[in-house]
């Protein structure tokens, strides 16, 4: 169980106290004026009825345009965000996944542990890598990252609202297969993030979550050569790709901020209460953040970003708490959240990460809270460790575990002999970001 799902608990006992004990106060005086024992329990039936209480629905957060925010009405919401996904081949090829008969995939089963954390909060992101295909010239996994529709089928179905789409595998599929994969993920009623479908359209998206604006922008790094054609992942972007896709050159940072600075003034007059971005960015399979992240993250904090996401280094890297260089703001940092679906298992991974790092990711979950001032405020930060975990018996399968708890897992899952490696997981995940997170929970609540 997550510690936002404890936490929320907790609430429900405190408010059922505060009911039992309004409750006994009203059962008293209506035994005083009624005499008669079957009486009041014939009343009590008829306007105490035990029903069992509807299914709570997720609300849904709405897209707005230049409309600034007047409410100052206190509003809390919570923000989660997951970490990479990518479709390798045993993905493509399980039984467990892919029927036979027709064609069909279904990864819906891969989410079964990991839904609740999802699906709890307000709003959910992603980081999807790679592009959905129609499959007529069939699928591919690694360098190029061709996959079906079934998985936003299944991340719809799992309690995610948002994909981020700015990778550097965003264009594996050419221009034809971005926009095909922009159109599918709208298709399911998810948002897409960090691409757009016309340059008429914003750079970032604007979402009312319970009430409160939430600006997001993401950002993927270029492979660009001095004087050449913008490229990522070393694949030439057509013009027409390349402004539809939020990108960043590292010989040209001068301009990225310039353009990002552009933007979130223009969020700000569309009502943006509260500023969000993700940054593709980082070298793979490096534990540390570089000095080009940190001077990078820097920057943004200076800008007024209140949160920064980092993936792409498939592991986990450090969190740390940034103020500007005029003192007056603070930004969250987390440099690299890790995999959140992958088939780097460590055994496949002995010549790049043969630790285990690259089954490792963690969800991070924001509180953000509006106070009857209309002050926003980041009131709390969750940081679930989680863990791919493979096993094959009909073919490959795989499951997404949360291991905030490993001694309980395999109570909770019915999964036997997993408490060792889900321990092994939290305790490496916990070494790398631990004194960052201690850092930003003392410092709560954080102004916006």
């Amino acid at each position: 169980m997550s510690e936002l799902k404890r936490h929320r608990k907790k609430q429900k006992r405190r408010k059922s106290r505060h009911l039992l004990a309004g409750s006994s106060a009203f059962y008293a005086g209506v035994f005083s004026c009624i005499a008669a024992a079957i009486v009041v329990s014939a009343l009590l039936s008829v306007y105490f009825p035990t029903a069992a209480k509807p299914e709570k629905e997720k609300p849904k957060a709405v897209e707005v345009s230049a409309e600034p925010s007047t409410s100052k009405k206190p509003a809390s919401i919570t923000y989660t965000a997951a970490g990479d996904i990518i479709l390798h081949k045993p993905f493509l090829e399980s039984p467990v996944y892919l029927d036979s008969q027709d064609g069909t995939y279904d990864y819906t089963s891969i989410f079964t542990y990991c839904k609740d954390l999802l699906s709890e909060a307000d709003y959910t992101s992603v980081t999807f890598e790679g592009s959905l295909v129609d499959g007529s010239n069939g699928y591919s996994g690694y360098p190029m990252f061709q996959g079906p529709d079934a998985l936003a089928d299944a991340l719809a179905a799992s309690g995610i609202d948002m994909v981020n789409l700015a990778s550097n595998h965003v264009y594996d599929a050419a221009e034809e297969g971005f926009l095909r994969t922009l159109d599918v993920i709208k298709q399911k009623n998810l948002i897409p993030c960090g691409v757009r479908s016309s340059e008429e359209e914003n750079r970032y998206t604007i979402q009312d979550i319970g009430g409160i604006k939430v600006g997001i922008i993401s950002y993927v790094y270029e492979t660009t050569e001095a004087g050449g054609t913008p490229s990522i992942n070393g694949i030439p972007l057509s013009d027409s790709a390349s402004a539809l896709i939020n990108s960043f050159d590292y010989n040209d940072l001068d301009s990225f901020y310039t353009e990002l600075q552009d933007s979130l003034e223009a969020m700000e007059k569309d009502g943006a209460e509260y500023t969000i971005a993700y940054m593709h960015w980082g070298t793979e399979y490096q534990t540390q953040q570089s000095q080009q992240q940190e001077e990078i993250a820097q920057k943004l904090c200076d800008l007024g970003i209140d949160v920064l996401i980092g993936s792409h280094p498939h592991v986990i890297q450090p969190v740390d708490l940034l103020t500007s260089t005029n003192g007056e703001h603070q930004m969250v940092c987390a440099y690299a959240i890790g995999n959140f679906l992958s088939n780097q298992q460590k055994e496949y991974m002995q010549a790049e990460m043969p630790t285990g790092e690259t089954e490792d990711g963690y969800v991070l979950s924001l509180s953000i809270d509006r106070d009857k001032k209309g002050n926003i405020s980041l009131t709390d930060a969750v940081f679930t460790p989680t863990c791919v975990y493979r096993f094959d018996d009909v073919g490959a399968q795989f499951y997404i575990l949360p291991v905030n708890d490993p001694a309980a897992l395999e109570t909770s899952t019915g999964i036997s002999g997993i408490s060792a490696e889900a321990q092994e997981s939290a305790s490496r995940t916990g070494a790398i970001i631990n004194e960052g997170v201690e850092k930003v929970r003392a410092a709560l609540p954080i102004r916006s």
